[in-house]
């Protein structure tokens, strides 16, 4: 077994930080909210008293023991017969039950304890007594500290930045807001329920950095030589805001423009990408949209679903091919040309088109959103108003007037913005009553804002972090692959590729392939994954699903294990009490060894970290957060914000992902197949896109790769299934840039990212260990070291039935009591983050409420202070919705190992996003 301190300098020939190079950018994410604004909610007296009812008690209890024994000497001294024997035994049992003894008892257990047993008979009640006098002191302490605190609560959370927070949030509350304020007035349930929603907020706001409005803000910094900042300085933290239309408006106007026939007849319409007759069947891909109408997401995120379709060829399908296969033309035009090319009724082409518009045959390119424009609202409105239709040229006209109001927004008092918004709502649902659409079908969020922070101070030493940071990611990055949840689609799609077209072979129909993958293997293999345990009740490891017996996933699998059953015996080394665990080197080393030889399961990733100040001039403890997927993917949504504050953004992610791309390869985004979320709207970064089913590209001609133009090749001597460009003759890589995870994208674009270098890694290292021993329903998980880098914060889980919940019996001062005795009985730290144990994410970023739910959890974690009243009433509530587990997690990095200040002096917790890139495929040596 390796040393229980070592660390991770010893490095394998195949891995090391010469492997790895951090990538040029950096993203910065800072809490919209100083931290002090969070421990200005602390009830420090409350809490005093509490430390002081737990001193009173152990006094007690040690001069009880002393008392006790006393006693039973005493007693033992003492016939059957002798009528103080009672009077003892009973002063005993009040002695157990720690209680005061009655007036009668005392004054005869006087006379019949000798005088020096009776000074610990004094000492004791009066040890009873004055934790009585505590006791009774608590509640007046409890509700004057919390009136006050609650006052100056009040006062932070008056305040314009998290007013408009709260009024994208829930209109609702920010409207109540006014109420809660009032000092004035009684504090009803109704307002006891705004206050714990706008304290979450203010929580969240001060100690996250999930961004949504201004609860956090994001900000581009760089690499660079001549740098000689060890972290980030920032001139200034002011929030520079940049409001846009939710354009899931858009996509909605759109279906119901394209549902009214007299609505659509001016529109021009155009073959969807890749239709062509299969027989005596006209084939392509068909794009089904299916809208979010979760009542409690702040934004509901369409489905959409991507399949290979067959139509009944026939002349008039035939002709509408031909005429709308490279030209566009107005649907009224085709209608024309179609019913006078023979004998056809106007009524009977008419219907025919709309079928085949919902279906997805004909495509309207005028109403597509162009993604990549930094407002896309201004080219949808300039495609209606060249309609002569004049709903339409309305509807244009009441679009045009809330890009106003959007505009306005920004540059509102934060208790104007209700206003303007309610313009913009007015607005919104005026164009979709005036195309008569159902008002219901109006997202019920219609604003993004995102805010940045610029200027001088983002700027880093390279040299210092390739030094300092640098070898450590590297050696994670090297163990990754073993939990990357993307890797064994990628791995089984090559395996279906061998198993049906052989070693060396070539499939010339990329759609046919993809419809037929997800058809007949990855649909049953998904779900088989999704319902597998990786170790069963035993702690066993259950092998992947290995249909096509690949050695690489058999070595992932081992590497897999390793990882775990190294943990184990390190936690055996350590012993049951150990609070923190060094992983170090022996870990990389045998995590590494098992995994398959070569480059090919190397990819960019993205790292989310936070920086704990421990002194010295080092960068300072880095604190993992989550691995992703790199090139850029989680910060380029932010590029047009940025540009905005005068940040050349969009120059250095292109050079960023540019930079990337091996030698004879081109990188090709793919879409995503959403047009109803601002998560997939960021600017063009790639050199090429592929252009898939249901897409109407405005890029130029030659840098759009069509699926027709892609076939798949197996290349023996790499072991690597590539996808080809017959009209550019080199390799793409299929790149997809959005916030949505990989899983809810279209059916063929999640195949094809099955040859694209993009991971998603899960570390669930305690998987498979054996849980500690149970601490009544409570276990906990020591922190795990690699290196110098927090790869897992300490840890704690339990079931909601251990949970102190309140007693109805109880005050608030007694219940305060118990949940604080129930912190330090089973070791909690004072500051926590809380989650609950349930639900699935749909968004890699954490990217707040416009991201859906957690990643691992129902709902976001909350930050827990120990410290305050008010913070615990959040707890409870989170504890009362749980349903399964409750997972508690250490504040690392503490308030007090915050680095960054705003222009007051002020901390604020802040969190770097890093990408680091292989170089074996920055030069093509695969």
């Amino acid at each position: 077994m390796t040393d229980l301190h070592e660390v991770t300098e010893t490095r394998q020939p195949d891995g090391g930080p010469g492997d790895w190079r951090l990538g040029p950018t950096w993203l910065l994410r800072v809490a919209g909210q100083p931290a002090a604004r969070a421990a200005a909610l602390r009830t420090p007296a409350a809490v005093a008293w509490t430390e002081d009812v737990f001193a009173a008690e152990a006094e007690r209890d040690r001069v009880g023991e002393i008392f006790r024994l006393a006693l039973e000497t005493a007693i033992s001294g003492l016939g059957p017969e002798d009528s103080g024997r009672i009077t003892l035994i009973n002063l005993r049992r009040d002695v157990f039950n720690a209680r005061r003894p009655r007036p009668v008892i005392r004054e005869r257990a006087q006379a019949a304890l000798p005088e020096v047993s009776w000074v610990w008979a004094e000492r004791w009640i009066a040890a009873v007594e004055r934790l009585a006098e505590l006791r009774a002191a608590g509640p007046g302490i409890l509700t004057d500290e919390v009136a006050k605190v609650r006052a100056e609560a009040r006062l932070l959370l008056d305040d314009g930045k998290l007013r408009s927070a709260v009024l994208l949030q829930s209109e609702v509350l920010e409207k109540n807001m006014d109420r809660y304020l009032d000092p004035t007035r009684k504090l009803d349930k109704s307002g006891r329920q705004v206050e714990r929603t706008l304290l979450e907020l203010l929580y969240r706001a001060a100690l996250k950095t999930s961004p949504f409005s201004t609860l956090t803000s994001v900000g581009l910094g760089e690499f660079r030589t001549d740098s000689v900042r060890r972290r980030p300085e920032p001139a200034s933290l002011r929030q520079q805001s940049t409001v846009r239309l939710n354009i899931a408006v858009l996509a909605r106007l759109s279906a119901v423009i394209l549902a009214d026939p007299v609505l659509r007849s001016g529109l021009r319409v155009t073959l969807a990408p890749g239709a062509s007759t299969d027989g005596e069947t006209m084939r392509y891909v068909r794009r089904r949209t299916a809208l979010g109408n979760d009542p409690d997401a702040v934004v509901a995120i369409d489905s959409v679903h991507e399949d290979l379709f067959f139509l009944p060829s026939g002349p008039v399908l035939a002709e509408v091919a031909e005429l709308t296969r490279d030209v566009s033309l107005p649907l009224h035009e085709l209608a024309a040309q179609l019913t006078a090319a023979a004998d056809r009724g106007r009524a009977e082409v008419d219907q025919l088109l709309g079928h085949l518009l919902r279906l997805g045959f004909l495509l309207a390119p005028d109403l597509q959103i162009d993604l990549r424009a930094a407002e896309p609202t201004v080219r949808f409105v300039a495609a209606l108003r060249t309609q002569d239709n004049k709903v339409l040229k309305a509807t244009a006209e009441l679009l045009a007037e809330t890009l106003s109001l959007v505009g306005s927004y920004r540059e509102t008092s934060p208790r104007g913005r209700a206003a303007v918004l309610a313009q913009i709502k007015q607005r919104v649902s005026a164009a979709f009553e005036t195309v008569g659409g159902p008002l219901e079908a109006v997202p019920r969020t219609v604003l993004y804002e995102d805010t940045t922070v610029t200027g001088a101070g983002l700027d880093i030493d390279a040299s210092r972090w390739d030094q300092e940071v640098l070898p450590v990611l590297a050696d994670l990055a090297d163990v990754l692959p073993a939990f990357d949840l993307n890797l064994p689609r990628r791995l089984t799609a090559k395996g279906f590729f061998v198993a049906r077209y052989g070693a060396g072979g070539t499939c010339e129909d990329v759609v046919r392939f993809c419809h037929e993958f997800q058809r007949d293997f990855f649909d049953p293999y998904s779900q088989r994954a999704m319902r597998r345990r990786q170790f069963d009740d035993d702690n066993a490891f259950v092998p992947q699903e290995n249909w096509f017996k690949l050695a690489d996933i058999e070595a992932v699998d081992r590497a897999r294990e390793l990882a775990s059953t190294y943990l184990r015996d390190r936690k055996a080394a350590y012993g049951p009490d150990a609070e923190e665990i060094q992983l170090g080197s022996g870990f990389v080393e045998q995590v590494r060894s098992a995994l398959p030889p070569g480059r090919q399961l190397a990819q960019p990733w993205s790292f989310f970290v936070q920086v704990a100040d421990e002194g010295g001039d080092g960068a300072g403890r880095l604190v993992l957060n989550q691995a992703y997927a790199g090139l850029t993917l989680m910060f380029s949504r932010f590029a047009h914000s940025l540009e905005d504050g005068g940040v050349p953004a969009q120059r250095l992610i292109r050079d960023t992902v540019r930079g990337y791309a091996p030698d004879g390869a081109v990188l090709a985004e793919l879409r995503g197949g959403y047009e109803t979320t601002n998560l997939n709207v960021h600017p063009v970064v790639t050199d090429y896109e592929i252009v898939c089913p249901g897409d109407a590209p405005t890029r130029p001609a030659e840098e759009q790769i069509a699926l027709a133009d892609l076939y798949l090749l197996h290349d023996p001597e790499a072991d690597r299934v590539r996808l080809m460009s017959a009209r550019l003759g080199r390799e793409v890589i299929p790149v997809y840039l959005g916030f949505l995870m990989p899983m809810a994208l279209p059916e063929i674009q999640q195949v094809l990212l099955c040859f694209s270098p993009s991971g998603m890694a899960q570390i669930d290292l305690w998987a498979g260990t054996g849980d500690p021993v149970p601490a009544e329903g409570i276990t906990s998980y020591p922190r795990l070291m690699l290196g110098e880098l927090v790869l897992q914060r300490r840890m704690w889980k339990l079931s909601t039935d251990v949970f102190p919940f309140r007693d109805t019996r109880h005050s608030d001062a007694e219940h305060l009591l118990r949940v604080q005795r129930w912190r330090r009985e089973h070791g909690l730290p004072r500051r926590l983050f809380a989650q609950t144990d349930s639900g699935a994410a749909r968004s890699p970023g954490d990217d707040a409420d416009h991201a859906g739910p957690d990643r691992k959890t129902g709902r976001k974690p909350l930050p827990v202070d120990f410290d305050s009243w008010l913070s615990l009433v959040l707890l409870e509530q989170l504890a009362l919705g749980a349903t399964n587990r409750i997972v508690l997690t250490e504040a690392n990095p503490d308030v007090d190992q915050l680095w960054l200040r705003d222009e007051e002096g002020s901390p604020h917790v802040s969190e770097l996003l890093l990408e680091l890139y292989d170089t074996g495929r920055d030069s093509d040596d695969r």
